[in-house]
């Protein structure tokens, strides 16, 4: 008769977790759009010392990202063709576009580059008002400062739309991050990543991976 009325419970304990459950939620997989830098007409950006232009550098480190994120359960759209020859008007199509695919977070890839080779370092550019857009920043710049110790840390840093790479910031619609994670004019940070781009997409897959979380 105990050994009944036990089985009874857990049946009943096993129905209501399932009740439980079904009610609950699914936990809602996150959107990232994945923008190229420099991808308006005409407009390939810097050119590292390796002599490949950002465009043509983070269009790879674009793919990789896509596919660790897909990893991780985050899909993502990769924009790699802004179709305006004015910064103005590719940053107004870029708005729209992002918008029309829904994305929660924005990320626009790039390489910092200087007049001399002895620039170097990684940041992550966010718009000063938006408290998101920090949060993201600082998850992947946590991710860059612990798989890359050993590099120069130029920080997490707000800007304004008069800023340099204000205008994308501020004319998306979700959080928005630029990312600069190294110096395509330092021939030591090119080996050290420019080489490597399955690393930079690695550190930017972690980063939003943790924000999500």
């Amino acid at each position: 008769m105990s050994e009944l009325l036990d089985k009874i419970l857990g049946l009943i304990t096993a129905f209501k977790a399932a009740r439980k459950a079904a009610k609950r939620k699914p936990k809602k997989i996150g959107k990232v759009a994945i923008c190229v830098g420099h991808s308006r007409i005409g407009d390939k950006g810097a050119r590292s010392v390796g002599g490949i232009s950002e465009w043509v550098y983070n269009s790879e480190v674009a793919k990789l990202l896509a596919t660790q994120l897909r990893q991780r359960g985050i899909a993502s759209v990769i924009i790699d063709d802004y179709p305006s020859e004015s910064y103005s008007g590719a940053m107004k199509w870029l708005s729209a576009e992002i918008s029309k695919h829904n994305a929660d977070v924005a990320i626009e890839l790039h390489f910092n580059s200087f007049s001399t080779s002895s620039a170097e370092g990684y940041e992550y550019l966010y718009y000063a008002s938006s408290a998101k857009g920090k949060k993201l920043a600082l998850c992947i710049h946590q991710a860059h400062q612990s798989k890359v110790a050993s590099q120069k840390d130029r920080g997490a840093k707000p800007i304004e739309r008069k800023d340099r790479g204000g205008r994308f910031l501020t004319s998306v619609k979700p959080p928005a991050v630029i990312g600069e994670p190294f110096f395509g004019s330092s021939p030591k940070e090119w080996v050290l990543l420019g080489q490597s781009p399955a690393v930079v997409a690695d550190i930017y897959a972690t980063g939003i991976f943790n924000y999500f979380k």
